[in-house]
């Protein structure tokens, strides 16, 4: 009996997923009408999505693969794929899935559009009277949304990122829900910022070090921030990452600076240290292109007042020691990082501006046709650095964006400890990881003891980086599975597994066809809501997450503790 339930769970599971599991995984698209490829870095495949306008901002939608040309560190690349899409059109939606069976793969889970846009409201780093501001726009530009728009609503706040709505082009949906979300007291916003006055009664007190205490208080939240924020940045492109095409990463948001402690000389004897946030904003800005994502921020400020025309200043400013940045740098800092972010993945920044529904409805617009060019690039040196990438189209009077390059990847670190961080993110993301493409079917059995998981996971190799060594295709994976409670915490110690791999032909190539599938058998925690499953390729580091919800699986639940 128990073969058999394992068998028909197993059928199941390939009917389901047999047509997912059978993309493509060597050879590129050939023709415009096949579908855009996803970023392999096994084989050093590039794409850039490419934006393109006439002198009165309106998307061109005719050009052919012979009017464009691209290059890498100064040398021509062959483009070997081209497609041109559309907002107009999306994919026909897939059926509904079968009971018990869970996906990373959005297509699987509902209607995917050719571009798709996600609205990031950042109550993180925008002041309360902003993010009121930012709402009233947002709330506007819902109530005029368009029938091609489609429109994923998500919200940054002290704590954790939330998924308000789910890709929709409901205006009233939207609406009720961004109704509902509360706005948050930014306390990290706030204490990011010395008192100025108060800054300068303590200097003029002698009270100096106090004053640099309250400055290295400051930088340490603004540190916070700027690090939570760019983190965000790189799990929303986590998320995103197995949905093809360009998409649109809104971000409405007061910004934040890229360095800090750079802004005036420091005094002797201070102990302020001195930051920047290269590497933390490579690592989000490298995920952001391998997902196709163009960042647009809208500064949720609006239309800033210099600082000597502020209602805010009163009387002569003080002469003597700096207390702090002026408003006006620190204006300039927060913009600067919105031009950084837009310029590096090939969208535009909007700043200086009250009427931010325009600006929110601009960015939408501004990828409605978008140009996908692929290519192989000629240097295979995989060294880490940084590659520019140009693009020229072979039409006058033409506005292009894209992304500026991209890094050549390393191989992924596989030491224990990199292994062990980047599965620990995946587990505690709010969003599911979409590089490795992961299907699973799960069932409460009483085999070998009640309230037993029974868990099919199935990995669709396609995503995953084989490497042909002889006469093997070879290739390693972890997976890791955790059960939560319904406020998120860990329960249990979790269950690690891992898969190595040397297929020979025939049998990559029956994999190909039916996906890579694992079976494990977990007993259910008590309390436990949800379960987490975390797949790694550790050739490449591509991690791919579903998540299972227990009450959509049949089964009798355990007694709580």
């Amino acid at each position: 009996m128990r073969q058999t339930c394992c068998a028909a769970a197993t059928a199941l599971l390939l009917a389901f997923t047999r047509g997912a599991a059978q993309t493509p995984a060597q050879s590129p698209p050939s023709s415009s009408d096949q579908p855009t490829p996803v970023f392999r870095a096994a084989t050093h495949l590039v794409q850039v999505n490419v934006v393109v306008h006439d002198s009165h901002a309106r998307p061109v939608d005719d050009l052919k693969k012979e009017d464009f040309s691209i290059t890498e560190q100064g040398k021509a690349q062959p483009i070997s794929f081209f497609t041109m899409t559309s907002a107009d059109r999306s994919a026909a939606p897939s059926a509904p899935l079968p009971p018990h069976v869970f996906s990373n793969v959005l297509s699987e889970n509902r209607e995917v559009p050719t571009s798709v846009t996600v609205v990031l409201l950042d109550l993180l780093n925008t002041s309360w009277t902003d993010q009121l501001y930012a709402r009233k726009g947002l709330l506007k530009f819902f109530e005029q949304i368009q029938p091609q728009d489609r429109v994923a609503l998500f919200a940054l706040g002290r704590h954790s990122l939330t998924l308000l709505h789910d890709y929709t082009t409901d205006s009233a949906s939207l609406i009720a829900r961004l109704q509902k979300a509360t706005g948050e007291i930014p306390s990290e916003l706030d204490a990011s910022t010395v008192n100025a006055n108060a800054q300068s009664e303590l200097q003029r007190l002698g009270l100096d070090a106090l004053a640099d205490a309250n400055q290295r208080e400051a930088d340490f939240f603004t540190s916070g921030r700027i690090v939570n924020t760019l983190a965000t940045l790189e799990a929303i492109a986590q998320h995103l990452s197995g949905v093809p095409g360009r998409k649109n990463l809104i971000w409405l948001s007061g910004g934040f600076p890229l360095t800090i402690g750079f802004d005036e000389l420091p005094a002797i004897g201070s102990t302020r240290d001195q930051r920047t946030f290269t590497r933390e904003m490579d690592s989000a800005v490298r995920a952001l292109n391998n997902s196709g994502i163009a960042v647009c921020p809208v500064d949720a400020r609006g239309l800033m007042v210099l600082p000597r025309f502020d209602a805010s200043v009163r009387g002569t400013p003080r002469v003597g020691r700096s207390s702090g940045p002026p408003k006006s740098v620190a204006i300039t800092a927060n913009q600067d990082s919105m031009k950084e972010l837009a310029s590096r993945t090939g969208g535009r920044a909007a700043y200086n501006t009250n009427d931010l529904t325009r600006a929110i409805r601009q960015a939408i617009d501004d990828s409605r046709v978008t140009y996908t060019l692929g290519y192989y690039a000629t240097n295979e040196t995989q060294d880490g650095k940084f590659r520019e990438i140009r693009v020229k189209v072979d039409r006058p009077h033409l506005e292009i964006r894209y992304r500026k390059g991209y890094f050549a990847l390393k191989p992924a670190d596989q030491t224990g400890a990199a292994r062990k961080e980047e599965i620990r993110g995946a587990v505690w993301s709010p969003l599911e990881s979409t590089a490795l493409a992961v299907n699973a079917r799960a069932d409460l059995i009483d085999d070998p003891a009640p309230n037993t998981i029974n868990l099919f996971v199935q990995i669709n190799p396609a995503t995953v980086g084989f490497q042909k060594q002889g006469d093997r295709w070879k290739a390693e994976i972890d997976i890791v599975y955790v059960q939560k409670d319904d406020h998120g915490r860990l329960l249990g110690n979790g269950v690690a597994d891992n898969l190595s791999l040397a297929l020979t032909d025939a049998t990559y190539a029956l994999s190909a066809r039916d996906g890579l599938i694992r079976q494990q058998r977990i007993p259910r925690q008590p309390n436990a809501t949800q379960m987490r499953i975390v797949v790694r390729d550790v050739g490449t580091g591509s991690v791919g997450s579903v998540t299972i919800p227990f009450s959509q699986i049949s089964g009798p639940a355990p007694a709580a503790r």
